[in-house]
């Protein structure tokens, strides 16, 4: 019998070897990471609950009816059954029905992959954790999939985001929230991070996704016929539904595509929406209108779009990437300087007027999330991308005020709170602990850590929906909640040779 291989890592310190040391730690927590066999990772107390997680939606989850077996992720199931549920349960706390994965009253048959994006990214650091290559195939196959197959053929939009979806059932479109006109409204729920894996799938329907958001939702041209396979809606201009979130969404997908096509077109895309929102300054205070002729900002949508901003000047040339810069940097100095009470009310300011810069209303809620508000820990994950992308200092004081916000503070037992809250607040925990080496905030997240497991797993593989649920439903967003947990598991261990992607997209 062969006696099994012998490894033997020989480090070096001595002095002026600095970066050699950094590649060959990097070197061998890989080794630790993943075995010979490529299927052993380390063990924490969260990790195990995340591969079950993640096990179960590739194994049951997935579709496998109608006519086309497309193999997407349903975004809600019978967490008794694993399989499609049969009903709509009631919806989460906060959850509009228009924006869950089915008609009402009918069952919740649909697949969104904006619900289930860091279910995706979830997957490929899965692979880069065990070796498995089966989790970054199920998302691959879906991305793919999806563009080729769903697109409307009169606008290239995609029956996903926060209103639509797609029926595994009958593979065709579910309109979800209907408008005055009814016609199906296309509007992301999230920003797209995987542009760039798309581009590397399906580079011409990705491609033509850009120039539907460019043709049908922003440039000028005479409304439409509605498309039955879609039912998107095609119209002038909604000037009057400029959500600066939305259009930073829009920004950073023109300039991805970009960056692989080359197409001036999204050059222009990015200029014209650009100079509407430099436009939308007001003049004394810098703060920008939640929507036209609305007097009053949401500052939390306005610094999406600086991040987004930031993200798409590394994509395009100068001195449009200056330009997008410039923007970014004017949205910090405006946001940073809010009366934000974290340390008194624990939230940041959620409304101000735009002509004075004074708040409305309340600030920003520790643990209760709702359509059309943030969290004030979603508001501190925007700060932390802005930090870690621009290291102002003001950003890095409103992290640990926030994190501190939460020390003090746990879920009321009447309240039912997202999958998501608790992720976030994981995640801001880690990064209040990365930038002050305070221990009390890596203590905190693996309280949290094990207290989400506790509460939204129990004895299923898949979590619940929120703590008043029953049924998994990936709008209130388990997938985040996963992202934070291997967060965790990776800062427990101090491994670095993977990468956990940022838990910062829920905005």
């Amino acid at each position: 019998m062969n006696k099994p291989a012998q490894f033997r890592i020989r480090l070096s310190f001595h002095k002026g070897n600095a970066p050699r040391r950094a590649v060959l730690f990097s070197l061998l927590f890989a080794f630790l990471a993943v075995s010979c066999n490529g299927a052993e990772v380390p063990s924490s107390p969260f990790l195990g609950a995340v591969y079950r997680y993640a096990d179960a939606v590739l194994q049951h989850g997935r579709d496998t009816f109608g006519p086309q077996k497309s193999n997407l992720f349903l975004s809600a199931l019978d967490r008794g059954t694993l399989g499609p549920l049969s009903h709509r349960p009631p919806a989460p706390a906060g959850v509009r029905e228009g924006d869950r994965v089915g008609v009402a009253p009918g069952p919740l048959l649909g697949a969104n992959p904006q619900h289930d994006e860091n279910l995706l990214r979830l997957l490929y650091t899965l692979t880069a954790l065990s070796g498995k290559r089966e989790y970054a195939d199920a998302a691959d196959a879906e991305l793919k999939w999806f563009l080729e197959n769903t697109r409307s053929p009169g606008t290239g939009l995609l029956p996903w985001g926060e209103h639509m979806s797609w029926n595994v059932m009958t593979d065709e479109p579910i309109p979800g929230q209907q408008s005055s006109d009814s016609a199906a409204m296309h509007e992301f729920a999230r920003p797209w991070m995987l542009w760039d894996r798309c581009f590397e799938l399906a580079p011409e329907a990705s491609h033509q996704f850009a120039l539907g958001l460019w043709e049908h939702q922003v440039a000028d041209h005479k409304t439409g016929a509605f498309d039955r396979h879609a039912a998107f809606r095609e119209h002038a201009p909604r000037d009057g539904m400029d959500f600066p979130r939305h259009g930073g969404f829009y920004i950073r997908t023109w300039a991805v595509d970009y960056s692989h096509t080359k197409d001036p077109t999204m050059l222009r895309a990015i200029e014209t929406l650009l100079e509407r929102f430099e436009k939308k300054r007001h003049p004394q205070t810098g703060l920008i209108e939640h929507r036209s002729e609305d007097p009053h900002g949401i500052p939390a949508s306005s610094l999406s779009l600086a991040i987004d901003c930031d993200a798409a000047a590394r994509c395009v040339p100068q001195p449009l990437s200056s330009r997008l810069r410039t923007f970014a940097s004017r949205e910090d100095e405006v946001f940073c300087r809010l009366p934000h009470d974290l340390k008194g009310r624990g939230g940041f300011v959620a409304t101000v007027e735009k002509a004075t810069g004074k708040p409305v209303g309340d600030s920003t809620p520790l643990w209760e999330a709702r359509y059309g508000s943030c969290t004030t820990t979603q508001v501190a994950m925007m700060c932390v991308a802005r930090y870690e992308n621009t290291g102002k200092t003001g950003y890095r004081d409103l992290i640990v005020q926030a994190a501190d916000a939460y020390l003090k503070s746990t879920p009321p037992e009447d309240q039912d709170v997202w999958p998501m809250t608790f992720g976030h607040a994981i995640s801001l925990q880690l990064a209040a602990w990365r930038h002050t080496a305070r221990v009390e905030y890596l203590d905190f997240a693996r309280q949290l850590g094990s207290l989400a497991v506790e509460k939204f797993w129990q004895d299923n593989p898949l979590p619940r929906a929120s703590l008043k649920t029953e049924h998994y439903e990936s709008i209130t967003g388990a997938d985040s909640l996963a992202l934070a947990l291997v967060e965790l598991h990776l800062s427990i261990l101090h491994i670095t040779a993977v990468n956990c992607p940022s838990n910062t997209i829920d905005r």
